[in-house]
């Protein structure tokens, strides 16, 4: 088909315009323009050559004969050879329009309408090919015209405002040099002398769809953000990337061709992660939690005057209209503090000072130069406006969070810059659970919780994981999400590796503990048993006393540990003490004499064979026996036993059996605290709390000057005994209840609550919360 050029000249209100002048600016953003042009075009042809062999090849192969796939072939080499040409006549057509834009506001294209083609067919004045080329094209504009409306109004408005000095007109603002009418009718002109036939051309039109046209938005959303930045109508729409970028242009790390200039910008598509983990309802829960948040700040802001950017600075607005900073702008401020946030973390240093919200607000108005003179000379967009503040008051909220220790909160208040870039950048953050920012940060305060500030940050394992991950996003975050999915997940591993470690120290230290509480209850048992036998006689002579209190009781514990108290050896062991009790009483009856005579042997054999289980001093047991001996002779004399060798004999009313550790003992790695002697009631709140103490629950303690956090790893309800742990899983302490119940009394010691919400969500309901109750008080007042 011959090529016909038509000049469009915006109708009889705009005259026939042959030498435009520009001013400074307008030359300077034209060109910059031109130059994106000029990078992402060639980019977007190699996506289409690239993939344009294997398109043929498959139609080759379903082609119905040998010739239609001749066709294909030789049409693929022959396409391989013109490459150059039609990448050079393409650009340089597009180029020619934009240039001739500029300088006289015409723009020349082919772009009949549907309806124009159809008249055209029926009057037969196009052939069958010619009108199939034609709809390919016509069919090409139409999809993206509707798909991109916004960015070429937007666009199309920016260039009229450049090219009037700052007066738009209306009809040249409906068309611009770089539509999509213009692309596709340069294209067009590439391929019209290339020699192919009509279906490969048709393959390589939908190629150029697929990968020229769909990804075109890219080049307006980039050209919309420059004019934006240059002031050119910088409100006019939202400035974040909205369109698809293709492969060729996105860069080694995810970066666009504008890298250079924008690297703040984001290049993801709108929703950059896993479908799985996205809410059915996706961006209408989305719209409506930032909506819902826009609703009630602006409610907030009606009571106030202002918004937290202004108020907090004690601005005042003129009247009339001000400037309005690009979000882009807006957004590389931002990167400038988030830097200076690297400097204010130097390795193992104690500074806990953070950059509070009015800090950062005073820096971006100074920054941005919002202000003079104590009056707004620019403004914030209303959604960056309310994205600041919300971001504000949420970490507000986050740094009153009283389970973050300080130092905690230092580090990870640093992450309020990075978390407003991505709220800008990304509205979903506010209503996706799974949003990475977000689970990064949940994960980082979780771990937070238990952590304690020993001096030794350097050496402090939590501390200087925590502290290298916030330095990575300080350093490394521009716009993509994906890097907090990456430190979230390799944070999360090691994390879970300390934690298996911890609660594997932290059995041992349960399994060591109740060791020796049943150790310690095994020698009360023992104590008791013998003791209570004791209780019944008057007098013992020393023999026998030796005998329990050096040998049989330890003989008992063994027993008592190894089989029970339910045990017939345990039985056993009990009844040869009472035999052994009887046999140095006296014995009137002629008939007890002969019995203790015939047992005699089988009770020292018993007494004997016990001892040696335990490995007794056998000097010493063949003493003790010989005085056994001697009892027992003055009592089958008709005697008392225990008057044999009276030196050594006390009343059993002044003696008892004990072992020397049974009562419960602080050790090097604890701090036992007993109750105060003044008698506290049992309705007493502290003891209630301190007895409704649950393993897993947190305590903040006072260890002199300084503070620490420890778990409640396991209490005994048979010793009264509270094992606390550290987060390493460590023995902290050990208390009884009294104890804790005096600390708690004293305000030594807190509750510290650990909710199984993360801190993200917290916070974003207690905002909420805050701003409906503002909402209300206005509503009544």
């Amino acid at each position: 088909m011959q090529r016909q050029d038509n000049i469009i000249t915006f109708g009889s209100a705009v005259p026939h315009q042959k030498n435009i002048s520009l001013d400074a600016n307008g030359r300077r953003v034209s060109s910059e323009c031109r130059n994106l042009v000029i990078k992402a075009i060639p980019k977007l042809m190699n996506d289409l050559f690239e993939n344009l062999d294997d398109s043929l090849y498959e139609m080759a192969n379903k082609s119905d004969n040998n010739a239609l796939q001749n066709v294909y072939f030789d049409s693929m080499r022959e396409l391989r050879k013109q490459r150059a040409g039609i990448d050079r006549a393409f650009t340089q057509e597009l180029l020619s329009i934009y240039d001739r834009y500029w300088q006289t506001g015409e723009i020349h294209i082919n772009q009949p309408t549907l309806d124009e083609l159809s008249r055209d067919s029926e009057m037969s004045l196009v052939e069958n090919d010619d009108l199939e080329e034609s709809l390919a094209i016509t069919n090409m504009v139409s999809k993206s015209e509707s798909r991109f409306t916004r960015e070429l109004y937007a666009m199309g408005q920016r260039f009229a405002y450049v090219m009037g000095g700052g007066n738009i007109n209306e009809q040249i603002a409906q068309r611009s040099p770089l539509e999509p009418g213009v692309v596709c009718n340069a294209f067009q002109f590439a391929m019209s002398n290339v020699p192919v036939e009509l279906p490969v051309k048709l393959v390589v039109y939908k190629l150029f769809d697929r990968h020229v046209m769909h990804y075109i938005g890219g080049l307006y959303d980039e050209v919309n953000l420059l004019l934006g930045r240059a002031g050119v109508i910088p409100k006019l729409t939202p400035k974040v990337r909205r369109n698809p970028i293709a492969p060729s242009m996105r860069g080694d790390a995810g970066e666009s061709y504008m890298a250079s200039d924008s690297s703040y910008v984001s290049t993801s598509p709108p929703s950059a992660y896993p479908e799985s983990q996205m809410s059915s309802s996706g961006s209408e829960v989305q719209a409506e939690v930032f909506a819902t948040l826009q609703q009630l700040l602006g409610t907030r802001r009606a009571s106030s005057g202002s918004s937290m950017l202004t108020s907090s600075l004690m601005l005042t607005t003129p009247n009339g209209n001000i400037p309005v900073v690009d979000t882009g702008e807006l957004l590389g401020a931002l990167s400038a503090i988030q830097q200076s946030n690297v400097v204010m973390l130097p390795q193992g240093k104690r500074i806990d000072r953070t950059l509070t919200p009015e800090e950062m607000r005073t820096r971006l108005v100074t920054d941005l130069k919002i202000a003079k003179d104590g009056q707004l000379t620019r403004s914030l967009g209303d959604a960056d406006n309310d994205t600041i503040d919300v971001i504000s008051m949420l970490f507000e909220f986050i740094l009153d969070d009283y389970s973050l220790p300080d130092a905690m909160k230092a580090l990870i208040s640093r992450l309020q810059i990075p978390m407003l870039k991505v709220a800008i950048i990304d509205k979903s953050f506010f209503s996706e659970k799974v949003h990475p920012a977000r689970r990064l940060l949940n994960s980082l305060a979780q771990a937070a919780v238990g952590w304690n500030d020993t001096g030794d940050r350097v050496n402090d394992t939590l501390y200087t994981k925590i502290e290298s991950t916030i330095k990575r996003i300080l350093n490394e975050f521009h716009d993509d999400p994906e890097l907090f999915a990456e430190l979230n997940d390799e944070f999360s591993k090691w994390w879970e590796k300390e934690q298996r470690g911890a609660q594997i120290a932290e059995k041992r230290t349960n399994q060591i503990t109740r060791g020796k509480e049943q150790l310690k209850s095994a020698k009360q048992i023992v104590s008791e048993e013998l003791n209570t036998r004791l209780r019944t006689q008057k007098l013992v002579p020393q023999a026998v006393m030796s005998i329990l209190e050096d040998g049989w009781k330890d003989a008992l514990l063994l027993i008592y540990l190894r089989e029970g108290d339910q045990s017939q050896d345990w039985t056993e062991a009990l009844e040869i003490v009472d035999r052994l009790l009887w046999s140095v009483q006296p014995k009137s009856e002629y008939g007890e004499r002969q019995q203790l005579l015939r047992g005699i042997p089988e009770l020292l054999r018993n007494v004997r064979e016990r001892l040696n289980s335990i490995s007794f001093d056998q000097h010493k047991m063949a003493r003790l026996f010989k005085e056994l001996q001697n009892c027992h002779i003055q009592v089958l004399r008709g005697g008392d036993g225990s008057q044999m060798n009276t030196s050594g004999t006390q009343p059993v009313s002044q003696y008892e059996i004990h072992f020397p550790d049974s009562q419960l003992t602080s050790d090097d790695n604890s701090q036992l605290m007993e109750m105060a002697d003044e008698a506290i009631s049992d309705t007493d709140e502290f003891s209630k709390m301190a007895t409704e103490l649950e393993p897993g629950m947190w305590l903040e303690m006072a260890d002199g000057a300084s503070k620490v956090r420890v778990k409640l790893s396991w209490k005994s309800k048979v010793t009264d005994t509270y094992i606390f742990v550290n987060r390493k899983g460590m023995k902290a302490m050990e208390l009884t209840s009294a104890g804790v119940a005096k600390q708690l009394r004293e305000g030594k010691a807190k509750t510290v609550e650990v909710s199984s919400t993360p801190i993200m969500d917290r916070a974003l309901d207690a905002m909420l919360s805050a701003l409906k109750n503002t909402d209300a008080s206005s509503a009544s007042a």
